[in-house]
């Protein structure tokens, strides 16, 4: 990691944020970022908040990626990054990538702009990660009252939970990664580092502050086709906070998001002219929705917490 010179850059333009002295970076650079942080392993919040809130120097920063991610996968990631600025810019043949959706699913995606795939992940693994997450949370599932204890990685029904060798199993499960490679239309993926989530049912004294429509955007700049996605891990019914979306609106997205000139008048105007539908599904199914979609969680009025693996790829 040491070795690369995106490394010391990326570290150093974070000191610059810190000490109030940023420059503005260009798209160029951003996805640069972006896709360094990816092949690296890197989840976004916990590389920031280490960097903001701990970091003595760029050794130290070293220190604490290879502690995490191990000096082998740093190496390999250092060789792989490389290999991916050399080649980012060349021309690329037509590629032949996985067909392993049907035509009813795909037209569905098409017109929705989201798709429900069932049972991507065996339901054992699925066990796995719940169990993770109530470790880390110190919850257990015969005591609510457990069920609401504040942790510090917990933030409304984000776990903020990116490194162990069960996430990562989902990251690089050929399986879905062919689904997203289809629906990309290319091989040349990488996982993005992402988040657990963690939604009990709601009650007088705690609500999810994330059940809003919404987008995940920034529309003072390009908006590139882009993939989101969740992974159920226990069963999730239409009373236990599944996703919610409003179907087919990225076909007008384009055009409908030229009148407001930010997000957040957007997003007001969307919650009160838009109806939403729930996306419920079972343990292992794989909810994708694409960037354009409004979704949001819905509130769990269920007896059982929604437990999840957020999912998603960037292209290469």
């Amino acid at each position: 990691m040491r070795d690369c010179s995106f490394s010391s850059q990326f570290y150093e333009n974070h000191e610059l944020i810190k000490k109030g002295k940023g420059i503005p970076r260009d798209a160029a650079y951003q996805r640069t970022e972006e896709i360094w942080m990816n092949i690296y392993g890197l989840g976004k919040f916990e590389t920031y908040a280490f960097i903001y809130r701990d970091c003595r120097d760029y050794d130290h920063f070293i220190e604490w990626a290879t502690a995490l991610k191990g000096a082998d996968f740093l190496k390999r990631a250092s060789q792989d990054f490389q290999q991916w600025q050399e080649n980012k810019n060349a021309d690329r043949p037509a590629e032949d990538y996985p067909k392993v959706l049907t035509a009813a699913q795909l037209t569905f995606w098409e017109e929705n702009g989201y798709l429900r795939i069932p049972q991507v992940l065996e339901a054992a693994h699925c066990d796995k990660l719940k169990q993770r997450i109530c470790r880390h949370l110190n919850l257990h599932m015969d005591y609510p009252e457990t069920w609401y204890i504040a942790h510090p990685d917990w933030q409304g029904i984000m776990l903020q939970m990116y490194q162990n060798e069960d996430i990562e199993a989902v990251r690089h499960s050929p399986a879905i990664k062919q689904i997203f490679a289809e629906l990309y239309q290319s091989n040349q993926l990488v996982a993005i580092p992402e988040k657990l989530g963690y939604n009990p049912p709601q009650n007088e004294v705690w609500a999810p502050p994330q059940t809003k429509l919404h987008w995940d955007l920034n529309i003072d700049q390009p908006i590139e086709f882009h993939i989101q996605g969740l992974i159920y891990l226990n069963e999730v019914p239409e009373n236990r906070g599944p996703l919610q979306v409003v179907p087919g609106f990225h076909l007008r997205f384009e055009e409908w998001i030229k009148d407001f000139s930010s997000l957040d008048r957007a997003q007001e105007f969307l919650r009160i002219t838009e109806k939403s539908v729930p996306v419920p599904g079972g343990k292992g199914d794989l909810i994708l929705w694409r960037n354009t979609c409004p979704h949001a969680a819905s509130a769990n009025l269920s007896e059982l917490p929604r437990f999840v693996q957020y999912i998603s790829y960037n292209k290469l």
